[in-house]
């Protein structure tokens, strides 16, 4: 189970706040996968909210595992004009002071490869391009988006001369059409599994510091702050992210539970993404 909230752009009026929910198990021993996921965005006059249901097959193999999954996504977004600061407060087309809500439906799929060392991936979000209208009823305040698809790639190795210190290194890389290409950059390091700091480099967009403690094998907390380098860093503060893992596989099981016993070379009891 994960918990997340991110503060994004403080100080900067109407910067976007998100509160997420997930929670996921294994079935069929370990075959096959469920869970579920639920968050709120506020982005100035927006208010979106999605839950979402995803299942997963794991193909093994001797030493590595082939998970795909696919996700049902229902959206719902509100927009409030009153929130908007408009220039000609007579134009009908635009001055929508009354709220609008609309909704509908989405998918997203996902494909990985990995093992206790390392991963490679890919996947999509709104493959099904959903269209949201707002205003319906009023032909001159009629406005209408679609969703557009996001295509993601990663890929990770977990390198370690002594397991007590293992070094995590992830790149991420995000396409969507019409908007600038996407690349992150993260290394995190995991001390005696216990503790974790990391640096995250998102190009032309932030730097992020991370740091994180596990409680008791089962419970993680961890913070992350984003210095941003592109030009709205003159406007902003920064941006502030909490996250809190439960897992019932999280340390050393000796019932050999979740990552424990699944590959030849164990190497890591656990690595959190």
């Amino acid at each position: 189970m994960r918990l997340n909230y991110r503060n994004q752009w403080t100080g900067f009026d109407g910067a976007p706040k998100t509160y997420a929910l997930a929670i996921n198990s294994r079935l069929l021993k370990g075959k096959l996968g469920a869970g579920g996921f639920i968050y709120k965005d506020e982005i100035g006059p927006f208010k979106n909210f999605s839950g979402s249901l995803t299942g997963a097959y794991h193909l093994k193999f001797p030493d590595s595992e082939l998970s795909v999954g696919v996700q049902g996504n229902y959206m719902s977004r509100r927009f409030d004009g009153t929130d908007v600061t408009i220039r000609n407060q007579q134009d009908k087309a635009i001055n929508q002071y009354a709220a609008d809500k609309v909704s509908n439906f989405d998918v997203s799929f996902g494909i990985v490869y990995y093992n206790d060392r390392f991963h490679i991936g890919a996947g999509a979000n709104n493959v099904a391009g959903s269209a949201f209208e707002f205003y319906k009823k009023d032909d001159a305040k009629l406005g209408k988006f679609t969703n557009v698809a996001h295509y993601n790639v990663s890929a990770g190795y977990n390198w370690a001369d002594n397991p007590d210190f293992v070094f995590e290194n992830t790149v991420l890389a995000v396409y969507v059409p019409s908007v600038p290409f996407s690349f992150e950059y993260n290394l995190r390091l995991h001390m005696k599994k216990q503790l974790m700091a990391g640096l995250d480099f998102r190009f032309n967009d932030a730097i992020a510091l991370q740091v994180g403690y596990t409680i008791k094998d089962y419970l993680q907390i961890s913070y992350s702050y984003d210095f941003v380098t592109s030009p709205l860093r003159t406007y902003q503060k920064g941006s502030h992210e909490v996250m809190i893992i439960f897992s019932s596989n999280m340390g050393t099981d000796k019932k050999k539970r979740g990552f424990n016993g699944r590959f030849l070379k164990q190497r890591f009891q656990y690595l959190l993404q």
